[in-house]
C-alpha cells in the first residue's frame, strides 16, 4: 500500500528534525502528510510505502522519513539565504543612516577580573554598509558547508535505517558476541539493546567519516541493492557521487580558508554533475549564494531519486513509470 506526501511523518529514531542539534532544531518547510485516497495529483514528492512484511519495513521507515529530510535540508538553506538576505537590507538601510548616527558593535573583555562589553568598531552609515556587503560572501560560505553537513545526515540517518533493521552484518565476530547476546534478548530488555545498537553504530560512524562522505553514500546504494530509477536515462548513481565529491571538496576549501582554487576543485567541476559549478584553478574562492542554491537542489534531485528507487526495490525495476502515470 502507498501513501503519498506533499510534504511531517511521525518521529523515528533516525528522523533528522528529532534531534535537537543546532543544525536540526528549526523547521521551516514540514511536510504534510496525505492519504493516496485523498491525493489530487499535484504538489506530492514523497511516496510512503506501507508494508507489513518484517523485510519491508526499512523501507517503509526510510520512505516516511525522506520528507522529514527535506524540510531539514530546505529550512537550514532557508536560515542561510534569510541572513544573507538581511545583509543585504541591512546594507541599504545603513547606506542611508544620518551623518550623526552610527554603528556600534560590542564585544567582550576583561576588566578587574570581570567581563565586561566594550565597543570594538564604531562607523559610519556609509562604513557599516561596506562591511555588510563585504560579509555576505562568508555568510554563502558557512552556509555552503552547513549544506554538505545535511548530506551527511542524511547518508548516516538512511544508513542507520537499514543496518538497524538488518544488523546482522553488524555483529559478526567475536568482539560483538554481547551485542549479539543483547538483540537475542531484545524482546526483554530493549533499552540495553537500543543502547548498544547506538554505541556500535556511532562508533562504525565515526570510522566511515575517514573514508569519505562519496564512499560511504555509494556503500548505502550497494547495501540495500539499490539502482537509479528506471526512467532516469542521463546520470548513473555514480554521478551522484562525484558531485558529492565536488561538494566535499568546495567544503574543505571553506574549512581551511583556502583563498585561492585548487586543480582538484577546478578538475572536479569538469564533471557530468557540476551542477554549473565552474570554479578556476588559481582564481580566487568566491562562494556566493547560487552556490548555496544549487547544492540545495541536488539534496531534493537526490531524495527524489532515492524514493523512487525504494519504491522500485518494492514494486520491480521498471515499475516506475506506472506508478508515475498512475497518481500524477
Amino acid at each position: 500500500m502507498l501513501r503519498v506526501w506533499s510534504s511531517c511523518p511521525r518521529r523515528t529514531k533516525a528522523d533528522p528534525m528529532a534531534v535537537d542539534s543546532i543544525r536540526k532544531r528549526t523547521s521551516f518547510v514540514p511536510q504534510k502528510k496525505i492519504e493516496w485516497r485523498d491525493h489530487q495529483g499535484q504538489g506530492v514528492q514523497n511516496w510512503i510505502h506501507r508494508t507489513d512484511k518484517p523485510e519491508e519495513k526499512w523501507i517503509e521507515e526510510t520512505t516516511e522519513t525522506i520528507g522529514s529530510w527535506r524540510d531539514l535540508s530546505r529550512s537550514v538553506y532557508l536560515r542561510w539565504a534569510l541572513t544573507i538576505n538581511a545583509m543585504h537590507v541591512s546594507a541599504n538601510y545603513y547606506e542611508n543612516l544620518a551623518d550623526d548616527r552610527r554603528l556600534k558593535t560590542e564585544t567582550l573583555r576583561a576588566q578587574n577580573g570581570v567581563a565586561v562589553k566594550v565597543p570594538l568598531a564604531i562607523w559610519t552609515g556609509g562604513e557599516a554598509a561596506e562591511r555588510y556587503t563585504e560579509s555576505q560572501e562568508l555568510i554563502a560560505a558557512y552556509g555552503f558547508a552547513d549544506m554538505y553537513g545535511v548530506i551527511e545526515d542524511i547518508t548516516f540517518d538512511a544508513h542507520e535505517i537499514f543496518r538497524r533493521h538488518n544488523p546482522h552484518d553488524f555483529m559478526k565476530g567475536p568482539e560483538h558476541k554481547g551485542l549479539r547476546r543483547k538483540f537475542n534478548r531484545r524482546d526483554e530488555d530493549p533499552e540495553s539493546w537500543n543502547d548498544a545498537w547506538s554505541k556500535r553504530f556511532e562508533d562504525w560512524r565515526r570510522k566511515k567519516l575517514y573514508e569519505g562522505l562519496p564512499r560511504v553514500a555509494l556503500s548505502y546504494w550497494t547495501s540495500c541493492g539499490l539502482r537509479k530509477p528506471s526512467t532516469y536515462r542521463h546520470t548513473e548513481i555514480t554521478d551522484w557521487m562525484d558531485t558529492i565529491k565536488m561538494f566535499g571538496v568546495l567544503r574543505n576549501h571553506i574549512t581551511h580558508s583556502a583563498p585561492n582554487v585548487t586543480e582538484e576543485l577546478s578538475d572536479c567541476c569538469a564533471i557530468k554533475g557540476s551542477m554549473g559549478f565552474a570554479f578556476e584553478a588559481g582564481a580566487e574562492l568566491k562562494v556566493e549564494l547560487f552556490h548555496l542554491m544549487a547544492i540545495e537542489c541536488f539534496i531534493d534531485q537526490y531524495l527524489t531519486a532515492l524514493n523512487m528507487s525504494l519504491l522500485e526495490l518494492v514494486y520491480g525495476y521498471g515499475h516506475w513509470a506506472k506508478i508515475d502515470k498512475q497518481f500524477r
